[in-house]
């Protein structure tokens, strides 16, 4: 690296015009990493499925629910107990942690999530105590190995309650959490139900959804297998009156925007055209963006090395054009860095692909710095 830059040095001084390209070239190459693929309306990756009842999601796709609350504006969820039960195969195996179905309230982190870490499955949800949240994770998490596996259709149920939660594979019971309630932090807004991603659009999955339950109590296990009976045999699904069933969705309309709810008339899902998170995250805090996985580590990484050459040759260009003190100039180049840097984060809140992260202005900086600090190191 520092013969590359010993050699973009030499021919500097020879001929000054050639920095004012690098640093043009530069910074197209910055813009185009960026900001690719420049897709402000990018399609809503979700489709019917052609041969059964269910939708596929393929790549940057949402579903979204209405807000759920009963006509007195309070929380359907007053008892802090739900019932899910979910329909699905899984086309995917990835450690991104991708979002099958999120309770949203609007505060950040979710109220809960269900999620898919490699075959695992995987519950997180918000802690009820606000300190807890700040001392410790925002968020607690309970789980299990192989529930989910690749292209195999699987019911999941999962109750949840103030006598702990149970998760169900294909109608058997499977795990039990005694001191753990998804709803522990339930409050009175509105919620709203997202499927295949998470409400900042961050966190889609790929597979095939068949079929979505809601209830607002614990089914007993008796229900919980003649429910999934119901679901993956021939006779559909039905809703008994006295279940609570807040929602009851068969993904049987084969085509259009709507999926209807069988429990009620109202309260259908909505498959959007073009690809809208429920709520943009602008510049997400190092803490909030922070994954300890590899993918994290190499992003990171590339937007350290990514602005080192700029860092370097803006500072070339300056002291050989403007010939400012080289004080002046250090400022001046890591204000340009950090400022390109902000202006391209803003720019991926409105980007489907694309995260907005202080994370990534951060280590922007740091190579800029690190680019600068190369350049006096070769001029001394």
């Amino acid at each position: 690296m520092n013969l590359t830059f010993g050699y973009i040095n030499q021919l500097s001084d020879r001929n000054p015009r050639l920095l004012w390209l690098i640093c043009l070239i530069l910074l197209v190459i910055l813009l185009v990493a960026g900001l690719w693929p420049f897709n402000f309306n990018a399609r809503n990756k979700v489709t019917w499925l052609k041969s059964q009842n269910g939708v596929h999601f393929y790549g940057q796709g949402i579903i979204v629910g209405p807000d759920i609350r009963n006509q007195g504006q309070t929380s359907p969820f007053s008892e802090k107990s739900i019932t899910l039960e979910i329909w699905l195969r899984p086309l995917l195996e990835t450690t991104n942690l991708p979002n099958i179905l999120t309770l949203f309230d609007g505060k950040s982190p979710e109220l809960f999530l269900v999620g898919q870490w490699k075959s695992h499955l995987v519950i997180r949800s918000r802690w009820e105590d606000p300190v807890a949240r700040i001392r410790d994770k925002p968020y607690r998490e309970i789980g299990f190995q192989n529930g989910l596996l690749k292209n195999q259709d699987t019911f999941i149920t999962i109750t949840s309650g103030t006598g702990g939660t149970a998760v169900y594979v294909n109608g058997k019971r499977i795990r039990t959490y005694a001191n753990y309630n998804m709803l522990a932090d339930v409050s009175e807004k509105p919620l709203r139900f997202i499927l295949g991603n998470s409400a900042t659009g961050e966190s889609f999955w790929i597979g095939n959804l068949m079929g979505f339950a809601v209830y607002n109590r614990v089914l007993s296990a008796t229900q919980i297998f003649k429910s999934h009976q119901a679901w993956t045999g021939e006779a559909p699904p039905f809703v008994p009156a006295d279940d609570r069933c807040l929602g009851m969705y068969r993904f049987d309309e084969r085509k259009g925007a709507t999926i209807h709810n069988m429990a009620a008339s109202n309260d259908t899902l909505f498959i959007p055209e073009v690809f809208e998170p429920v709520q943009r995250r602008f510049l997400a805090s190092l803490r909030q963006g922070f994954r300890w996985n590899y993918s994290y580590v190499q992003d990171v990484i590339i937007n350290v090395i990514g602005f080192i050459p700029f860092g370097f040759s803006l500072s070339a260009l300056l002291l050989k054009t403007i010939r400012p003190r080289r004080l002046s100039t250090c400022f001046a180049v890591v204000v340009l860095g950090v400022g390109l840097s902000l202006a391209i984060e803003v720019s991926q809140a409105y980007l489907p692909s694309r995260d907005s992260s202080m994370t990534d202005v951060v280590m922007n900086a740091i190579g800029t710095i690190l680019g600068v600090a190369i350049y006096q190191i070769n001029k001394t």
